[in-house]
Order: structure tokens, then C-alpha cells, then sequence
């Protein structure tokens, strides 16, 4: 191997070596900033899920608090109705972690009977109970008192602890000394419940009531005053679940300890030799610890995260190739020093063909003036040719609206003009029926029905008239040149209320959501002026009532008109929007039939739409949506 390759193949295994080296140092950076990123982020978890569970301890101590003040406040001795009501408000199945609330009252010997009575007049079954050495319950012994379970909630989950004397469990008995001599709540260490089937453990909560004009000062005074105990029953199990739930989707895994008992009483979990969080949990009288530990797939992953295998790939990949290309590079200089000799010898050919190439180039100089000069002609009839192909496009677009506008005017033309010869014709055919009748009562001298006859001949004429007047209207509807303004819709719809009601027996109600926008308030006004007319018009009761309401979406306001009248059958709501379409005979009703069909027309125009819901009987509600004033301009360019 000649120097040639020697040199660069030096030169590449040593880039290589730097590369491969900073890959290496620069992973165990960035291994140390995700770990702490990583154990940050489940610290910040951990301390929730301890905020969480200290939260529900701290909720049932006060619920506790606010039995103890139930019995507190209170000399008699409570029935067990007014145990329940007093739970029923508080309501602790909301709290799927209180098993159960109790009253344990101080019964002495010498009232034993007495009590067991008075509670079986509401309990038939009740006895003050222990456990005896098999764990069975049976009859408690003679004792100078007891501290039974005299009323329950939950009654049906924990009904099987009525009557247990918690004064016959060593446990229970020492909670229960020590919350009456301190006067404060006590916490049990963990237990067997009474009511448990399972394995599960749990704990108890107990909190000293106290007859009231009592002095409770001294430990002797407390002992002389106290009438009995609230407690809070608790399985432990129940208690984690909402802290486990949170913990098993971080893959975390939990521990409770009770620091009062030798070694760390275990609560729930288990020990092991793992780093964990630690947390105080408050709970009365007793000292409780929540570890939050990392499982071994989690800690894997922290502690060799996935992303730097790829990043020490990377790096030794890329270090390898910028070896090769310093290789290459390299090979390719020494390559071009010995083209550089042989380029020496063509200088003296070069020299030759210089004078050829200066000819040509002063002909190609030329050429190229012409060329440039042709180019430019070519790139401003370009120019040109994009702005015509523009407007063209332009054209089209605006010729396909107008097709499209064209095609649904001919559409209405052909509607409009059929409907409008029938409807035009039958007025003015009754008009010659009742002229006819007239001519006849008059030869025959019959006077009686001239008159009858002339009225109904009027109203004929009044309503060919108002016929008349809608098609005008109808044809000039969205012909006008309206101007965009500000309205307050509830301050315009009230106005029109105003205008429109004719009976004191109709009432408005507006909801607070209509809102203020940018419009085109003349044809806004008129929509809701002929909805409001129809309302009352087709009533079919001398009182009504009429509410408004306003939805929103991305792009329109959905205004509601909903009425108390008689109703639209299902089978009619296509056809009333229909011109000249009334659902009574013309001779009922006031008008022409051209209302509904003038709304559709306007709400349309404004690329909007208007529906009914109705169903016969049950009043009626008109929706219609109009654009947001931010993009009603655009809107009616478009159009």
C-alpha cells in the first residue's frame, strides 16, 4: 500500500474516532436530561395523586365533623328516621370511598335492656354483639357499658355491623378511649370490619360526642360527659381506588404505610426495595405514608431511554460517512494534482484554438443580443396572454353565477306565471259569479241578498288588491339597494312586535342570546315582521304567546319563532312556502298567500334557509338563518 492511501485512510479513521467519540459523550447528555426531564414529570404525578387522596380524607373528616355537631347540638336521643334524614342530605354514597357512618352510643349495664328495647322497636333483630375466639358473632358479655352500633348508612351494604360492641375489640376500644379522654378524632390502626366478606381490611375514624351543658375542661370531665361516638368506616381498598387508577395509567405503583405501628404497619401494597416518592398523609391522631414508586418497565425506559440508541446510531453512522467523504476528498485532491501536469500539456493546444474560439464567441455574442431581444418580446406577450387568461377566467366564473341566478329566475318566471294566472283568475271569476247574481236578484226584484252579495264582491276585490300588491312585492324582493348597519336584533325584534300585534292577549318573550351584528337591516326586518304577522294571523285563539330565540354557527345566526297556535300537519310544511299556498279558503283568511314565499325568497338570497317544525295542534316553530355581518359582504359579491 503506497502513501497514495495510506494518508487519507489515516486521516478517515481518525475523524471517525472523534465523530464516534462526540456521538457517545453528547447521548449521555442528552440520557441526563430526559431522566430528569422523566422523574420531574412523575414527581409532578406523584404529587397529585397524594393532593387526590389527601383531598378525600380530608372530605370525610368533615362529613364526620358535621355528624358529630347532628349530635352535639341535640339532648334526645335520635330515632332512627331522623338518623336518615339527616344522611339523605348528607349524602355519602357520592363518596364511593366511605364504606359506612355510624352513631355509637355509651350504653351502661344498668340500661342495657332498656337501649336494646327502645332499638328493636325500630330494628326488630338488633342485640349488642361481639366476636367471639372462632371470629363468630354472638351476645356481648356483661360489661360495665358499651359502645354498640346503634344506626347505619349505607344500611343494606353494612347492616351486618348493627350491634357490635366496638368496647369488645382491643383495637377499637383503644381508639375509642383515647378520642373520649382527648376530645379530638382518633384513628383506629387497620382492622377486620364487621361487615367485610372479604379480605380486604379497613379502618375506622371516631370522633367524641359530648352531652352539651357539660364542662368537658378535664379528661374527667370528658369521661363524666360523653353520651357516645360518630365514626367513619373505611375499607382501605375503596379508599386507594381513584389514587390506583391514576397511578396504574403512569405505570406507577403505590404503598401505604402507618407509621404509628412497629416496622410500618402496611395499609396497602407492598414493600420493596425500589427509590420511591414518600408523602405525609394528615389523618387524625396517627402518622400514615404514601409511597409512590416507579415500575421496573417505566424505570427501564427512564433510565435507558429508547431515543439514544438511535442517537448513538446516528452519530456513528454519520461519523463513518464523514470519513468516507474526507477519504474520497482526499483521494480526489491527489487525483487532481496529476491532472493538473497533463492539463499543462494541453495549455499549448489551448493556445491554438483560442483564436477560433474568440471568432466564435464575438458570432455567439451577436446571436445572443438577438436572442435576448426576441426573449423579451416572448416574456411581455406572456404577460399579457396571463393577465387575458385571468379575465377570461374571471368572465367564466361570473357567467356560471349568473347562468345559475338565470336558471332560477326562469325557474320562479314559469312558477310565478302559472300560479299567478289561476290565482288571479279565481277572484276575479268570483267577482263575475257574484256581478251575475247580483243582475239576477235585481230582475227578479229579490233586494234581501243584493247587499250580502255587493260585501262579498268587495272583500273579493280587497283581496285581488292585496294579491297584487304581494306579487309586486314578491317580484321586487332583493332588487333593492340596501345599506349594511349595526342593529341590536332583540331592540329591532321588539319594535316589530309592537307594529304587528293587534290583540292585547298576545305576549312576547325574547331570549337573552339574540345577538348585535352587522346587516342589511331592511330585508332582516321584513323576514321577521311577516314571521311575526303569521303567528298572530293564524292563530286560532284570542290569546297567544310567541317566543324567540337565536343559535349560533360558524357562519350564520339561526333565528327561532315558535308560537302556541294550531299547528301545521307535517304533510303541508313543503307546500306553504309555496306561492299563493294557504292551508284555510281564501275567503278565511287575510291573506294572499305569497308571505312565506316572500321570506323563503329574501332568506335564500342572503344564502340562507328556512324551515318549520310543527306538529298539528302543538304550535309551530320557523327557523331561518341569516350571515354573520363578517362574511355577509363577501356573501352578496359572490351573488
Amino acid at each position: 500500500m503506497n502513501i497514495f492511501s495510506i494518508k487519507p485512510l489515516l486521516l478517515a479513521i481518525v475523524i471517525s474516532f472523534i465523530g464516534i467519540f462526540s456521538t457517545y459523550t453528547i447521548s449521555l447528555k442528552v440520557t441526563e436530561q430526559l431522566k430528569a426531564e422523566s422523574y420531574e414529570k412523575i414527581e409532578n404525578i406523584a404529587k397529585q395523586v397524594s393532593s387526590h387522596f389527601q383531598d378525600a380524607i380530608d372530605k370525610s373528616i368533615n362529613d364526620l365533623q358535621g355528624l358529630q355537631a347532628f349530635y352535639s347540638a341535640n339532648k334526645q336521643h335520635f330515632s332512627q328516621l331522623e338518623f336518615n334524614q339527616y344522611m339523605d342530605v348528607l349524602d355519602i354514597n357520592q363518596r364511593g370511598y366511605i364504606q359506612a357512618m355510624s352513631w355509637v352510643p355509651l350504653v351502661k349495664s344498668s340500661e342495657k335492656e332498656r337501649f336494646e328495647a327502645l332499638i328493636r322497636a325500630q330494628q326488630p333483630d338488633f342485640d349488642i354483639m361481639e366476636r367471639d375466639a372462632q371470629g363468630k358473632l354472638v351476645k356481648s358479655k356483661v360489661r360495665p357499658h358499651y359502645t354498640p352500633v346503634a344506626y347505619v348508612s349505607n344500611y343494606q351494604v353494612n347492616k351486618q355491623a348493627l350491634g357490635f360492641d366496638l368496647n369488645s375489640n382491643d383495637i377499637r376500644r383503644q381508639s375509642l378511649e383515647l378520642a373520649r379522654d382527648s376530645g379530638r378524632m382518633t384513628t383506629t390502626a387497620k382492622i377486620k370490619l364487621i361487615q367485610e366478606t372479604g379480605s380486604s381490611a379497613g379502618f375506622l375514624i371516631i370522633a367524641p360526642v359530648y352531652q352539651q351543658d357539660l364542662p368537658i375542661d378535664t379528661k374527667v370531665q370528658r369521661i363524666t360527659a360523653l353520651i357516645g361516638y360518630v365514626t367513619g368506616v373505611f375499607r382501605i381498598d375503596t379508599l386507594m381506588e381513584n389514587a390506583k387508577a391514576r397511578a396504574d395509567i403512569e405505570a406507577l405503583e403505590l404503598s401505604l404505610l402507618d407509621i404509628n405501628q412497629e416496622n410500618g404497619g402496611l395499609l396497602y401494597g407492598q414493600i420493596e426495595d425500589k427509590d420511591f416518592f414518600s408523602f405525609d398523609i394528615k389523618i387524625p391522631d396517627r402518622q400514615w405514608q404514601l409511597n409512590i414508586a416507579l415500575n421496573d418497565l417505566l424505570l427501564k425506559d427512564i433510565e435507558s431511554p429508547a431515543v439514544i440508541k438511535w442517537i448513538l446510531f446516528g452519530g456513528i453512522v454519520i461519523s463513518l460517512l464523514l470519513a468516507f467523504a474526507i477519504y474520497a476528498l482526499q483521494v480526489a485532491v491527489f487525483r487532481a494534482k496529476n491532472i493538473s501536469h497533463l492539463s499543462e500539456a494541453l495549455q499549448n493546444q489551448n493556445s491554438q484554438l483560442e483564436k477560433k474560439v474568440v471568432e466564435r464567441t464575438q458570432s455567439l455574442a451577436d446571436k445572443n443580443v438577438q436572442l435576448k431581444t426576441n426573449i423579451d418580446e416572448l416574456t411581455t406577450q406572456r404577460a399579457l396572454l396571463s393577465s387575458l387568461m385571468k379575465e377570461a377566467d374571471a368572465a367564466k366564473v361570473l357567467a356560471e353565477l349568473r347562468s345559475v341566478d338565470l336558471a332560477r329566475s326562469n325557474k320562479d318566471l314559469d312558477e310565478f306565471a302559472y300560479v299567478a294566472s289561476h290565482d288571479l283568475k279565481a277572484p276575479l271569476r268570483g267577482i263575475d259569479q257574484l256581478a251575475t247574481w247580483v243582475v239576477e236578484d235585481l230582475e227578479e226584484g229579490n233586494l234581501e241578498e243584493i247587499p250580502a252579495h255587493l260585501k262579498m264582491m268587495r272583500n273579493r276585490i280587497k283581496r285581488l288588491e292585496t294579491l297584487l300588491n304581494d306579487l309586486l312585492t314578491y317580484s321586487r324582493a332583493n332588487r333593492q339597494q340596501n345599506s349594511i348597519s349595526d342593529i341590536d336584533s332583540k331592540v329591532v325584534i321588539n319594535d316589530l312586535f309592537s307594529l304587528v300585534a293587534p290583540l292585547e292577549g298576545f305576549t312576547l318573550t325574547i331570549k337573552d342570546n339574540l345577538p348585535r351584528f352587522s346587516t342589511y337591516r331592511a330585508p332582516f326586518e321584513q323576514v321577521v315582521r311577516n314571521l311575526l304577522s303569521n303567528a298572530i294571523k293564524h292563530h286560532d285563539k284570542e290569546q297567544g304567546h310567541i317566543q324567540i330565540g337565536c343559535t349560533e354557527t360558524d357562519e350564520f345566526y339561526v333565528f327561532s319563532i315558535e308560537d302556541d297556535g294550531p299547528g301545521i300537519s307535517p304533510n303541508y310544511h313543503e307546500d306553504i312556502f309555496k306561492m299563493f299556498k294557504t292551508l284555510r279558503p281564501r275567503d278565511e283568511t287575510e291573506g294572499s298567500g305569497m308571505g312565506l314565499a316572500l321570506i323563503k325568497k329574501i332568506v335564500e338570497h342572503y344564502s340562507g334557509e328556512v324551515i318549520v317544525k310543527s306538529v298539528l295542534g302543538q304550535g309551530c316553530t320557523f327557523y331561518f338563518s341569516w350571515p354573520k355581518g363578517e362574511i355577509e359582504s363577501s356573501m352578496m359579491e359572490q351573488k
